[in-house]
């Protein structure tokens, strides 16, 4: 058994929009495909870092796919305890139901502070086995817990948001 953490982009770095674009729908796809393999292959514990798009994403995808597989877990590493306040009021329900069905919280602070979002990165590395990082080179959050990956060993799955 093995644990999968991800990470990827929020829905503005997206290359679509979020919703019924066949773009998105063909990235929901082939993670929900990846995130089953995975599954098949041994993984039971799965970590979001719950930040709006592809984390929130892979999340409603675990949970989905734990109808069919009732063994493995999902668990939320937080930023921040405050982390879903500016959002809108649909995103923020979104947020609270996986929360809720979320074997673990954890919380890395109580309130925001400038480096709680890379504290969270490290953290989401740190305690897998694999990570499944939703990237095609762009710079920011994703691009640097994918370095952090590759500096700690960790295997890493590339998922691009387009396939051309």
């Amino acid at each position: 058994m093995f644990t999968v953490s991800f990470t990827g982009y929020r829905p503005e770095k997206l290359p679509f929009p979020i919703g019924d674009n066949p773009l998105f729908l063909d990235l929901k796809k082939r993670l929900k495909d990846q995130i089953e393999k995975l599954v098949n292959d041994g993984a039971d514990c799965f970590y979001s870092g719950m930040a709006r798009g592809v984390d929130i994403i892979c999340a409603e995808i675990v949970l989905e796919l734990k109808e069919k597989y009732p063994h493995i877990v999902l668990n939320a590493l937080i930023p921040c305890r405050t982390q879903a306040n500016g959002w809108k009021d649909d995103e923020k329900l979104t947020y609270e139901k996986i929360i809720s069905q979320c074997l673990k919280k954890i919380y890395i602070k109580d309130k925001y502070t400038k480096g709680c979002m890379m504290e969270r990165n490290r953290a989401l590395v740190e305690c897998c086995d694999i990570l499944v990082a939703v990237f095609d080179g762009q710079t920011g959050g994703t691009a640097n817990t994918v370095r952090y990956a590759e500096k700690r060993g960790r295997k890493i799955i590339i998922i691009p948001p387009c396939v051309s």
